[in-house]
């Protein structure tokens, strides 16, 4: 818009404002300048719509955040935050305070699982990202509150706070604490425990919202037959594995077609479409470079602890560390405990040791940190804004670990390991003895391994790292220093033996997709520290030889379940024990086979008796709260999907045993497993069901208890930030430039 324009549209409101300097030039005008202030701000502009376009302005954001500021004073986000599920979570959506937090996240996440509710980190996380301020929430749980016909009494209200608000003002009444808080904020009694009573309501509707489902007592009678019933078993595997080595290759057209067929699927995940559970599906994998060094190398660079540093402990930390409960009367083990301050003396050993440990860490901290400055992208010498900055670019900007490693190495005389993994997937990760220990200490101490990080790459987002972890991680950024677990705070005081410390770079991610052709391979070499086994030959995932792999294991099923038949047989002459021996004697000399140590030497004992005692179904539920708890775990389809195969083994073998009996007459007997590729011969099998009178007992309690659990989980949903804004029909006001579009036809309109 032209500006001769805009002066002729807004001539009158110039003129306006013209008159109103004159005047305040004559009167000073206090309230005057008040009132153009506001108005300057924009707190009668309407900034968002909601529900049935009800408007939101500046003034209507102003009042909330001053109600929350009311409840705050009225101790509402402590009050909310010792209640359950629903209290906690309202109370971080509305009263987060960010430098807070940690301690209370870690507390929320040990309560779900503890609880076994259905909620994910990634719910957990959702609500602290936040797309509007937090009184904005506010404003839409309330009217959501008022629309549903939830209100809650002030008398109730006020009873409330009668019995808190002394426990969180040291002993004051409710009558000075109100009288204060009226005087602060202007407002009478009644309209604070409406803020209050409003805020009640929201809760309450919560409650009613997250009750809503209904448990059938079909769902109660399997949940306390998955708890209380159990079924044992002596039973012997046979492996197809372990006759697989005598059976041919397929051919290439068998290969191809059974690769085509299961090449969608990922790994081990059953179904009736794939009952043996094959799959060629690749998982996410990324390739790391490492820089890392012994603690074990580092401790010659340092010299002993002094008697006054370990004096100067002591005296620290002789009050947290150094204190233990002992009997009154030493005489009387059974007398009253009090606190005792063990003696200098007492602790000089675990002290050195710790002091050591210390002086230890902080050198090979020292040494990472000049190796990461030293290393890491020049971003702020960079004439590109950082999130455009590609790969290779990143690359071309990052220090060389060679190079630094060598540099290092001379100038501490220490040797330093630095080199390249292939690519790894979680799995591989979770199987290198080093990577699945290490650990980067997010905000309050909180611990994140290394594969929940890496995994974290914008170019795979296979995990989910929350506001207190650590930030996501960047292609080419170095990650660290890295600790071991081995020497953490939970590992206790003992040796730096095998301990290491590290920074890592991702420098190469592929997402999970399925494989090119049957000839796709790479690299799988991990980290190591054993120069023996950097000189053998690099590890190499094949598709083809895992699909020739499962080919000859399916081959050999028929040659399985024939051995177990003859096992059978034999049992009735020969016994079990003698049995187990001679086939151990005829079928595991086969190295390939799956074998156990015996007496120090490993020998192939591919078959055993093995006594499964006390085994419980797994419930539907069960699995739905461990892919809950485990969402965002890089890990996680691993052993989601060990469970649903240790699910389906124990429904197997109810299915064996007659629903009106707890034993099986004809044994012995054998059975077949698809997800294992095995057979089974059982000795004996039996199940402890539970009586009719124990199920009456428990079953009002367990429906209580499954509804609690589901009302719980549900909260997560409720509060959801994202959920909030959807149900109540929250949109903001369009740009700024939309306005201007609207201020110009209605300019040239008028023209």
């Amino acid at each position: 818009m032209s500006l001769v324009r805009w002066f002729r549209k807004n001539n009158k409101k110039v003129m306006a404002v013209v008159v109103i300097v004159i005047m305040f030039g004559f009167i000073g005008g206090g309230t005057l300048l008040q009132q153009f202030s506001r108005r300057a701000t924009g707190l009668h502009k309407t900034i968002a719509y909601f529900g049935d376009n009800r408007k939101i302005n500046g003034s209507d954001l102003s009042y909330a955040r001053r109600e929350l500021e009311i409840l705050r004073a009225l101790r509402a986000d402590v009050l909310l935050r010792n209640q359950d599920m629903r209290g906690i979570l309202l109370g971080e959506l509305l009263f987060t305070e960010q430098r807070a937090q940690a301690a209370l996240l870690n507390h929320i996440k040990q309560t779900i699982r503890t609880y076994q509710y259905r909620i994910s980190n990634k719910q957990i996380n959702d609500i602290y990202r936040r797309s509007v301020p937090s009184s904005i929430y506010w404003m839409l749980l309330k009217n959501e509150a008022k629309l549903a016909g939830i209100s809650v009494p002030n008398e109730q209200a006020g009873e409330l706070l009668g019995k808190v608000l002394p426990q969180f003002y040291n002993g004051q009444t409710y009558s000075q604490i109100i009288r204060f808080l009226m005087n602060q904020y202007g407002l009478p009694e009644q309209r604070l425990l409406d803020i209050f009573s409003e805020l009640l309501a929201i809760m309450q509707y919560a409650q009613i919202i997250c009750s809503n489902e209904d448990i059938t007592s079909s769902q109660i009678s399997r949940a306390v037959a998955n708890e209380q019933e159990t079924i044992n078993a002596e039973l012997v595997e046979f492996d197809s594995a372990v006759f697989a080595s005598g059976i041919k290759e397929p051919p290439p057209g068998v290969r191809q077609k059974h690769f085509d067929k299961y090449k969608k699927f990922v790994p081990s995940e059953v179904s009736g479409e794939n009952p043996f559970g094959f799959g060629y599906k690749l998982p996410d994998r990324m390739q790391l470079e490492y820089f890392v060094v012994r603690l074990d190398d580092v401790a010659p660079l340092i010299s002993a602890p002094t008697n006054q540093e370990k004096e100067d402990y002591y005296n620290r930390n002789r009050q947290q560390m150094f204190m233990e409960q002992v009997p009154t009367d030493p005489n009387d083990p059974n007398s009253p405990m009090t606190d005792k301050t063990k003696s200098y003396a007492e602790v000089i050993d675990d002290i050195t040791k710790q002091l050591l440990k210390n002086k230890i860490n902080a050198e090979a901290n020292r040494i990472l940190q000049e190796a990461k400055t030293n290393t890491e992208p020049a971003l702020e010498d960079a004439d590109i804004e950082p999130e455009k900055l590609t790969a290779e670019k990143l690359k071309e900007m990052a220090g060389s670990y060679k190079t630094e490693a060598g540099q290092l190495s001379n100038k501490y005389n220490i040797k330093i390991y630095q080199g390249q993994t292939g690519l790894l997937s979680p799995e591989d990760m979770q199987k290198n003895e080093y990577l699945s220990r290490l650990y980067v200490e997010g905000y309050g101490q909180n611990p994140v391994s290394l594969s929940q990080i890496v995994f974290a790459v914008d170019d795979l987002t296979a995990s989910e790292l929350g506001p207190f972890d650590v930030a996501r991680p960047v292609m080419y950024q170095n990650i660290g220093p890295l600790k071991d677990l081995l020497g953490s705070p939970w590992a206790g005081l003992q040796d730096t033996s095998g301990q290491i410390t590290a920074i890592v770079r991702v420098v190469r991610t592929a997402k999970a997709a399925e494989p090119q052709s049957i000839d796709q391979t790479y690299s799988t070499s991990s980290l190591t520290l054993d120069p023996n086994e950097q000189l053998d030959t690099e590890d190499v995932y094949s598709v083809r030889e895992k699909v020739i792999e499962d080919l000859k294991k399916l081959a050999a099923m028929k040659t399985a379940k024939n051995k177990a038949q003859e096992f059978i047989d034999l049992t009735a002459k020969y016994g079990w024990d003698s049995t187990i021996d001679k086939f151990n004697e005829l079928y595991g000399k086969d190295s390939n086979a799956p074998g156990i140590s015996t007496g120090g030497k490993n020998v192939a004992e591919p078959f055993k008796l093995q006594n499964l005692a006390d085994l419980r179904r797994i419930s539907k539920a069960t699995i739905q709260t461990i892919a809950a708890q485990s969402a965002g775990n890089p890990a996680a389809p691993l052993f989601l999907n060990a469970r649903r195969k240790q699910q389906r083994f124990v429904e197997k073998l109810y299915s064996l045993v007659p629903q009106n009996s707890n034993n099986v007459d004809n044994l012995p007997l054998m059975m077949e497993f698809r997800p294992d590729m095995s057979f089974y011969c059982i000795k004996n099998i039996s199940v402890k069901r539970i009586s009719l009178q124990e199920y009456e007992k428990i079953k009002a309690m367990r429906l209580q208890r499954e509804d609690y659990i589901q009302s719980e989980s549900l909260a997560a949903v409720h509060f959801n930030p994202e959920n909030i804004l959807k149900r109540t029909n929250f949109k903001p006001v369009e740009t700024e430039e939309a306005e201007d579009a609207e201020t110009s036809e209605e300019s040239e309109a008028a023209s």
